[in-house]
């Protein structure tokens, strides 16, 4: 007579609750992901932006202090975008002006440029402005704010 003797033995496949914790612990992990990308990504944004600013600026105080075309040289701020120009105030119509839109993420807030408005413009071979201050770029997004300021002889901080 054969006795069956039940022995220690091993599962052989996983349990229900076993996969539905490992798909759990995968869907939280891969959206933590997702959300540190998009965070990542406005951040690098908002820094690229401010970087370019500055640089559009530095540029339009250098032609300007050149004597470049023999005119003024300046910016002009909008919400959402900025104006490159050439001249002593700011024309909408200038087909020469160059525009540059933000990304929808980020918006220049904050304005505060001496004598008010929101025209930063170089005087031809000074290239000094009267119309220094600080703005800010912000991100609600991500909660990050850059401050920039502009000095009266053109040099740009941030």
């Amino acid at each position: 007579m054969k006795i069956s003797e039940k022995t220690n033995r091993t599962p052989k496949a996983f349990t229900l609750v076993e996969v539905v914790l490992v798909i759990i612990l995968i869907g939280v992990s891969v959206g933590f992901s997702i959300l540190y990308h998009q965070s990542s990504q406005v951040r690098a944004d908002i820094n690229s932006q401010v970087a370019q600013f500055t640089s559009y600026v530095r540029l339009a105080h250098s032609d300007a202090l050149s004597g470049l075309e023999d005119q003024s040289h300046g910016i002009h701020l909008e919400t959402s975008s900025y104006t490159i120009f050439i001249g002593s105030s700011y024309d909408l119509m200038d087909e020469f002006n160059f525009v540059i839109e933000l990304s929808p993420t980020i918006t220049i807030e904050n304005i505060s440029l001496n004598g008010g408005g929101s025209d930063i413009i170089f005087t031809t071979t000074a290239g000094e402005t009267a119309q220094y201050g600080t703005l800010d770029f912000v991100s609600t997004q991500i909660g990050k704010t850059i401050n920039v300021e502009i000095t009266k002889f053109g040099t740009v901080t941030y």
